[in-house]
C-alpha cells in the first residue's frame, strides 16, 4: 500500500529543482518544496475550521503554488481535484457554472487559489459557489504548525481527474494513491526514464498528460522546467529556444503542438538553437499523423534533433496517463489501410498505396509496464489480432471507475477490463486506435469515422486553422454527416470551400450526404486539453438550424 506523499519525499533531494520561468518564480529544491506543503497543509487546516478536508479543488495556472497545493492535499491525505482554466469556456458565466457543476459532483470541501486565474474570474467562481472556502497559497506560511500524522493511501482516492468531455459530460475519474505510484512506473517503462533526464513541460496541470507526467518527475528525483501552455501558444519559438536551453530530456504533448511549432518554424528559426538534449517526445491525447512526424524531424533536424525522438503514444486519465508508447530512438510503424477495412470487427486490409481510400495508421507502440491490453466487443470477448474493435485495459495503474456512478453502470467488461470507448487494433503486438466508439456515424448503412472525415476536412484550403467538427444528423429519417468548420472567408468564398469539402469526402471516403456548415473563428467548442466537442458542435448546430433563432451564426452549403 503507497501513500504518495511518502513515496515522493523519499524521492527527491537538492538535485530535484522546479523551474518556473514564466512566473518568474526562483527554483526551488525538492526538499524545500515538501517542507512549505508540509507548511502549507496547516494553513489548510486552519482555513477549513481545524478539520481535514476530503476533497479539494486546484484553481491555479501553472506554477509553484499549483505543485504545492497537489503536494499539501497528498500530505493531508485528501483527494486533489483538478480543475481546468477558463480559456477552454464560453465566457466567465460559462466557467463558473462548469466549476459548479464539479464542485457539486465531486462535494468539494475547498479551492485553493494563488491570484493566476485574476479577481474578476475568481469572483464569478466563488459567486457560483458561495458555500465554499477559498484559500489564496500564493505564499507559503513561515511558520509551521503541528500536523496530524500521514495516514490512509493504498485504495483511498488521491485524485478526481476530470475528464475532458470531448463526446458527453465529463466524469470524475477517482485514481488511488496505488493507481498513481503504479501509472508512474508505466510512465518511467515508456519514456525510459533515469535519473539524468529532466523534464520540460507547457501542458496545463490540470490535464492528465500534464499532471503525472510532472509527478513522474518529482518521483525519479529529476529536474522540471514547468512552463504555462500560454507561453508556447504565444511565443512558440521563443518558448522553444528556452525549452533547449533548459537541456531538458522529456517534453510530452498532442499532435498539434508538433504541427503548431512546423507552422511556426516558416517564419524562422532562431540560429542557436540546439535541441540536442531532447531524448523523448510524446505524441498523444489526439489521433497522430505520420506526416507531422516526419515533417517535425525534416524541420528540426537541422537543429540538433535526433532522428525519432517523437514517439506516438496512447493514454487516457482513467489508465493514470500511458498505456502504449513508442520506444525512445526507434524507428516509427504505420500501415496504409483500406479504410473500408476498419469497421468494428472488421480484419484490417492493407492497401496497395496512398490513395483515396486508404488511410495511413501509425503504431502507438507496445503496451507498457504493468497494463494490460486487448481489443473486444462489448461484452469482453476477444478479437484475433488485426480484428477492429474496442481497446480494452487492465492492471495497476486502472481506475476501479468514476465518482458517482453506480457499479452497473461502470464501463467494465464483465472479466474486469475497462472499456476505453477508443477503438483499434493489435498487429505485432503493438496497438493501433483508429478513432472513437461514440465518433462513429453510420450514414445511409456505411460507418463513418469523425476523426477520418476531420482530417479530409482540415487539409482543405480556407479552413481556418484547420478547425472543425463532424457528426451524423438524422433529420426525420435521413441521414448525412454534417462538418462545422471556421473560416475568416466572405460568403461566396465559403460556399466555394464548402462544396470542396463535400467534393474532397466523396473522393475520399464515398461520403456523399454531407452538410457543410461555416462558422466563424473561435465559434467550436473546445476541451481543456484542446479537442473539439462533437457533443458542442452538435449543440451549436442545433441552435442555428432552429428556426426561432434570431441570428444564425454560420452558412449552410
Amino acid at each position: 500500500m503507497v501513500q504518495l506523499w511518502n513515496e515522493l519525499a523519499a524521492a527527491v533531494h537538492d538535485g530535484t529543482v522546479l523551474h518556473t520561468p514564466s512566473r518568474q518564480e526562483e527554483p526551488v529544491s525538492g526538499p524545500a518544496l515538501f517542507a512549505r506543503a508540509e507548511r502549507t497543509a496547516g494553513a489548510v487546516i486552519a482555513a477549513c475550521d481545524g478539520r481535514k478536508p476530503r476533497r479539494v479543488g486546484l484553481l491555479m495556472a501553472n506554477g509553484e503554488p499549483w505543485v504545492r497545493g497537489l503536494l499539501t492535499l497528498f500530505r493531508l491525505d485528501a483527494a486533489a481535484v483538478p480543475l481546468a482554466l477558463p480559456v477552454a469556456f464560453g465566457g466567465a458565466d460559462a466557467y463558473a457554472a462548469h466549476v459548479r457543476r464539479i464542485a457539486d459532483d465531486a462535494s468539494l470541501d475547498a479551492l485553493l487559489i494563488d491570484g493566476s486565474l485574476g479577481s474578476r474570474i475568481v469572483a464569478r467562481v466563488a459567486a457560483a459557489v458561495p458555500h465554499l472556502p477559498f484559500i489564496d497559497i500564493a505564499e507559503p506560511p513561515h511558520e509551521a504548525v503541528e500536523l496530524p500524522p500521514v495516514t490512509g493511501g493504498g485504495s483511498a482516492p488521491a485524485v478526481i481527474q476530470y475528464t475532458s468531455g470531448s463526446t458527453s459530460a465529463p466524469k470524475g475519474v477517482v485514481v488511488t494513491h496505488d493507481n498513481v505510484s503504479a501509472g508512474l512506473v508505466s510512465i518511467e517503462d515508456g519514456t525510459r526514464w533515469t535519473a539524468e533526464d529532466g523534464l520540460g513541460q507547457w501542458l496545463p496541470l490540470f490535464h492528465d498528460m500534464g499532471l503525472f507526467t510532472m509527478l513522474a518527475s518529482v518521483r525519479q528525483g529529476t529536474p522540471l522546467h514547468l512552463w504555462q501552455p500560454g507561453d508556447f501558444v504565444r511565443r512558440p519559438m521563443k518558448w522553444l529556444s528556452e525549452f533547449a536551453a533548459s537541456r531538458a530530456t522529456i517534453l510530452p504533448a498532442p499532435n498539434f503542438f508538433y504541427d503548431y511549432l512546423i507552422a511556426a518554424a516558416a517564419k524562422g528559426i532562431p540560429d542557436d538553437l540546439d535541441l540536442s538534449a531532447w531524448r523523448y517526445g510524446g505524441n498523444g491525447s489526439e489521433p497522430v499523423r505520420r506526416s507531422s512526424l516526419e515533417e517535425f524531424q525534416r524541420t528540426f533536424e537541422p537543429y540538433g534533433l535526433r532522428p525519432r525522438v517523437v514517439q506516438p503514444n496512447y493514454g487516457l486519465a482513467e489508465a493514470t496517463l500511458i498505456v502504449s508508447s513508442g520506444v525512445p530512438l526507434t524507428g516509427y510503424r504505420s500501415l496504409t489501410l483500406d479504410r473500408a477495412s476498419l469497421s468494428v470487427g472488421d480484419k484490417v486490409k492493407e492497401a496497395a498505396g496512398d490513395g483515396l481510400t486508404s488511410r495511413s495508421v501509425v503504431s502507438c507502440g507496445p503496451p507498457v509496464a504493468g497494463l494490460k491490453v486487448r481489443i473486444g466487443d462489448a461484452e469482453g470477448a476477444p478479437y484475433d489480432a488485426g480484428t477492429v474493435g474496442e481497446v480494452q485495459i487492465g492492471g495497476d495503474p486502472v481506475t476501479s471507475g468514476y465518482l458517482g456512478i453506480p457499479e452497473a453502470e461502470q464501463p467494465f467488461t464483465p472479466d474486469g477490463l475497462l472499456r476505453t470507448g477508443d477503438i483499434g487494433f493489435l498487429h505485432d503486438d503493438e496497438l493501433y486506435v483508429v478513432g472513437r466508439l461514440k465518433a462513429m456515424a453510420v450514414v445511409r448503412g456505411q460507418n463513418y469515422y469523425a476523426e477520418d472525415v476531420e482530417e479530409i476536412v482540415k487539409d482543405t484550403p480556407g479552413v481556418d486553422r484547420r478547425h472543425c467538427a463532424a457528426f451524423a444528423w438524422d433529420d426525420d429519417g435521413e441521414e448525412r454527416m454534417v462538418v462545422l468548420w471556421e473560416t475568416k472567408l466572405d460568403p461566396d468564398t465559403a460556399t466555394a470551400v464548402g462544396e470542396a469539402i463535400r467534393r474532397r469526402l466523396s473522393e475520399h471516403l464515398g461520403l456523399g450526404a454531407v452538410e457543410t456548415v461555416s462558422v466563424s473563428p473561435q465559434t467550436l467548442p473546445f476541451t481543456s486539453s484542446g479537442k473539439v466537442k462533437r457533443s458542442g458542435a452538435l449543440d451549436l448546430y442545433r441552435r442555428q438550424t432552429n428556426p426561432v433563432s434570431a441570428a444564425p451564426e454560420g452558412q449552410h452549403t
